[in-house]
């Protein structure tokens, strides 16, 4: 075998050699640069997050809240910033609104009510007070008035439990869970329950007699009625719901143990109303300093005032607010909670999109 040749086999297994090495060393930097760029890329994105959509404002402008007005004298004079912070906190920039279903007259609604007052046990025939509230009474168990309207049978169901002390005798309440279900089990006698607040748990109090009136008891044992009030379900398992009165439910009831079945709904009030939950849009929040600004001017709504003239505001959060009243829209509130009770509420939604031009966007 030639020299050169011995020579040229040795320089193509060196070359061949050195050729894989950089193929592979080629490789692992690929590799390496790949999973290094991917993670860069990732680091940006998930620092650097796209700008969401504009808020879709598909209602066009709509109308402002009705609270219930307020005298000078329920309001506090001063208000306080005590959060644990220190601080407001931090919203998203906008929130959830959604239509409710609106009621209008029918020519069925007359037997309607009837059929529902007759399921309430109320059997004769009822007074007209205006064109859309009838009036029912009865004397037996108690003297009872029941009050609805016509058109969208939301209603008012009263006794005359006060002025009954021999109720006081017996004790025998329901549990809570028995006491909310006999007020879902009457409602739903007359007309079907949402399934946003037949599934809602309700929140029971204990209440007690004195005096011709009631106050809150200590305890069950110490109850001679209990209060059970509904709300819907949270808005995205998130968001709590108000209503004129603070806390007390859209539906609340008192319940004595002296009766059974649906005797024992000793007051009950009703003002349910539809929210179409499909038809939602989203509109973009104040800011909650401006919020913050609109409460301490006095332009806020009070529902608690409490029992100081400076409110001490320890919570600052987002709810909806639930109207006694029908509304057009089902919307969200800067809820203001504190010392004493106090809660007050400001209208959430930017007042840029707030007026009495209710047109939806195409």
């Amino acid at each position: 075998m030639p020299e050169n040749a011995g020579a040229n086999l040795t320089q193509v297994s060196y070359l061949g050699r050195q050729g894989i090495k950089f193929a592979a060393i080629t490789l692992i930097v690929l590799i390496v640069g790949r999973v290094f760029l991917t993670a860069v890329v990732g680091f940006w994105i998930s620092t650097h997050p796209p700008a969401p959509p504009p808020p879709t404002v598909g209602f066009g402008r709509i109308p402002s809240l009705n609270f219930p007005s307020k005298t000078d004298q329920e309001k506090p004079s001063m208000y306080q910033l005590q959060t644990s912070t220190g601080d407001l906190p931090v919203f998203k920039d906008r929130a959830k609104v959604f239509l409710m279903m609106k009621s209008s007259p029918s020519l069925l609604a007359d037997q309607r009510a009837k059929e529902i007052a007759a399921n309430f046990g109320f059997v004769f025939q009822p007074t007209a007070l205006n064109d859309r509230t009838y009036r029912w009474t009865k004397s037996a168990p108690l003297n009872a008035t029941l009050n609805m309207d016509v058109q969208n049978f939301s209603f008012s169901l009263t006794t005359n439990y006060l002025s009954k002390p021999e109720l006081l005798a017996q004790r025998n309440l329901p549990d809570e869970l028995q006491a909310v279900d006999l007020v879902k089990n009457f409602i739903s006698s007359g007309e079907p329950l949402g399934e946003d607040i037949s599934t809602s748990s309700g929140k029971v109090s204990y209440l007690k007699a004195f005096g011709g009136d009631v106050s809150p008891a200590v305890s069950f044992s110490d109850a001679d009625f209990l209060k059970v009030d509904l709300d819907r379900s949270s808005v995205d398992d998130a968001w709590q719901i108000y209503t004129p009165n603070g806390l007390d439910g859209i539906i609340h009831a008192v319940i004595s143990g002296s009766f059974s079945g649906k005797d024992q709904i000793m007051e009950l009030n009703n003002n349910y109303h539809q929210v179409d939950y499909t038809q939602v849009e989203t509109y973009p929040l104040r800011a909650v300093n401006n919020a913050w600004q609109t409460l301490q001017a006095g332009e806020g709504y009070i529902a608690q005032k409490g029992t100081s003239e400076t409110a001490v505001i320890r919570n600052v959060t987002l709810g909806y607010y639930d109207d006694d009243k029908e509304q057009e829209y089902f919307q969200p509130i800067f809820v203001f909670s504190g010392d004493d009770g106090f809660i007050g509420y400001v209208q959430a939604i930017d007042p840029v999109w707030v007026g009495a031009n209710s047109i939806p966007i195409q």
